[in-house]
């Protein structure tokens, strides 16, 4: 997949606001929002406005997919640390 810009809109009673990240669908891109938004706001939607170049302009990093955040803590990574392969 190729990582875009998208524009997040959170919200709190009435006041709106946009934060912009990179990611690479837009699911990711809440993901990538979501530690930016204050107490009590949430996504009010979600706009991808271009192909993502640089940091530049940019409120937060990509956010990890959830196969990097388990890679850790997987059976097979745990087995292939051990130096033997998952499942002998």
């Amino acid at each position: 997949m190729t990582m875009r810009v998208y524009e997040v809109t959170l919200g709190r009673g009435g006041e709106i606001r946009i934060v912009r990240v990179p990611s690479e669908t837009d699911v990711q891109a809440t993901d990538a929002a979501m530690p930016l938004a204050l107490p009590g706001e949430s996504v009010l939607g979600v706009k991808a406005v271009g192909d993502y170049t640089t940091q530049d302009d940019l409120n937060a990093g990509p956010a990890k997919s959830q196969a990097a955040e388990l890679a850790e803590v997987t059976p097979g990574a745990a087995a292939s640390d051990a130096g033997t392969p998952p499942f002998t």
